[in-house]
């Protein structure tokens, strides 16, 4: 719609399209030979760039074109009336010169954002200490101060018809494999949504499968780890509001690995690295090996132990399985306060409920000390792992394996582990496999291991680079 000729009219359009808020004010600047009206939020514009680069700037020179006036570094000249009122939720200001059709819209918008801190979520042992924010265009340039290159490129997109939420997708040309970037650019156009809350919704709308057991997309608050995943051929999204941004494609693989690996000693990250990728296989299958032997196979434990643990069994009122659900039960209840409450009431709440309920299902009987044991090292297992989703899936996946134990023993417990192989290798992500790359060759150097960084010339294969030197030789 085309806007009218007359300050007042168009004032009243405008009105009319925000609701008649009562935060929606006009400001009249008459002249003798000109009229100005000023369109405006003043909830969310920046009052001294307003007044500093647009009221007194013109009040000094009205009789001069807006162009040659305005000091200010964002305008935009439009002839479209909804438009401008997307320019106003924004924060922006519209600027009309009386008998034209043609708005400014001016860069006057309120920021207000928090400083650049330390991630919270993921521990930062060694290297930057930089952390992402929810300002967009802060961690793009947060990013680009990092990868000071031509090729870094950075592609916008709105999604949400009523949030109108900036998305950003960047990757590296000529390293990001294009079929890759074209894929998640489309899947991102096709999202028709009023309103995106980032992350989340943006990852459920373009992941690979919609009904996952396992984490297809990585996220990240450290700057470190979006920059290494970029200059590997990955591609990074990231939306406003939003602290963290997303990484894809990824493999299974991926979610065990710290960029803290690199910045130490190549066998100590190697052996670190074995130890998430064994605390793994404990999460899922120490519950469901206790419940099998105890309820099934004693036989195969030595005589000892089996004797010490039928004796603690002795006494108790509850199954095997059903003691072992229960204190998984209580590990997540104690998790969920931990993280819901305040910081030193969760510390407290920890502490005190773990000694409690650990105490008292001990002595009143209803669980033994083996399974306060298992499920201590069930839940300590789970929460070595790097990434927060492939720790929830693990911590809710042993649960299915023990119920296949309590039910076939330990033939149950190698058929879940079967089963759960063949979905993994059946699994893909944005048309690459979730396994990929294979541990044969030289792919092996940086999936269970971390071998020296000059020996890993060449980029991983799971995203399918387009330039897959990473460098040449040098150690001559």
């Amino acid at each position: 719609m085309k806007p009218s000729p007359s300050v007042q009219v168009t004032f009243d359009q405008l009105k009319d399209a925000v609701s008649h808020s009562t935060d929606f004010v006009m400001k009249s600047m008459d002249f003798a030979h000109c009229k100005y009206g000023l369109f405006y939020l003043e909830t969310m514009v920046d009052s001294e760039v307003f007044q500093d680069h647009i009221v007194r700037p013109i009040s000094l020179r009205p009789d001069l074109a807006v162009k040659e006036v305005v000091t200010i570094r964002v305008m935009k000249e439009s002839d479209d009336i909804q438009e401008a009122i997307a320019a106003i939720v924004k924060g922006q200001t519209v600027l009309q010169k009386e008998g034209e059709t043609t708005l400014y819209l001016l860069g006057t918008e309120q920021k207000k954002e928090r400083a650049i801190n330390i991630p919270t979520n993921e521990r930062v042992l060694r290297g930057p200490h930089e952390a992402f924010i929810e300002n967009l265009d802060t961690n793009i340039n947060m990013i680009r101060k990092n990868i000071a290159s031509p090729d870094l490129v950075v592609t916008y997109f709105i999604i949400g018809s009523v949030s109108r939420t900036r998305i950003a997708v960047i990757h590296m040309k000529g390293i990001a494999n294009p079929d890759v970037n074209n894929v998640i650019e489309q899947r991102l156009q096709n999202i028709d949504i009023d309103i995106a809350e980032a992350p989340g919704f943006i990852q459920e709308y373009i992941q690979e499968t919609k009904f996952s057991l396992f984490p297809q997309l990585l996220t990240t608050e450290r700057v470190d780890r979006a920059r290494a995943y970029l200059m590997e051929g990955k591609v990074v999204i990231l939306a406003e509001g939003a602290p963290e941004v997303t990484i894809l494609p990824v493999s299974f693989w991926s979610f065990f690995q710290s960029p803290d690996d690199y910045q130490i000693s190549w066998w100590i990250g190697s052996v670190f690295r074995l130890l998430r990728i064994l605390c793994f296989f404990i999460g899922l299958g120490l519950p469901g090996l206790y419940v099998s032997l105890v309820s099934f196979q004693t036989y195969v434990l030595p005589l000892t132990v089996a004797l010490t643990i039928q004796g603690a069994l002795k006494y108790i009122t509850l199954q095997p399985v059903i003691e072992v659900i229960v204190m998984l039960f209580a590990l997540e209840v104690l998790r969920e306060a931990t993280v819901r409450l305040a910081n030193p009431i969760g510390q407290a709440i920890s502490v005190v409920g773990g000694i409690v309920i650990g105490t008292a299902v001990v002595q009143s009987n209803l669980v033994s000390n083996t399974a306060v044991i298992v499920a201590s090292i069930t839940g300590l297992a789970s929460f070595i792992i790097p990434s927060y989703e492939m720790s929830s899936s693990v911590r809710l996946i042993n649960l299915i394996i023990t119920l296949f134990s309590a039910l076939f023993g330990l033939v149950g417990l190698v058929f879940s582990f079967f089963c759960l192989t063949i979905y993994l290798c059946r699994m893909n992500t944005m048309g690459l496999p979730y396994f990929y790359p294979s541990l044969v060759d030289s792919d092996v150097l940086d999936t269970i291991i971390r071998a020296p960084i000059w020996r890993l010339k060449r980029r991983p294969k799971e995203a399918a680079p387009v330039n897959k030197q990473r460098f040449r030789n040098s150690r001559r």
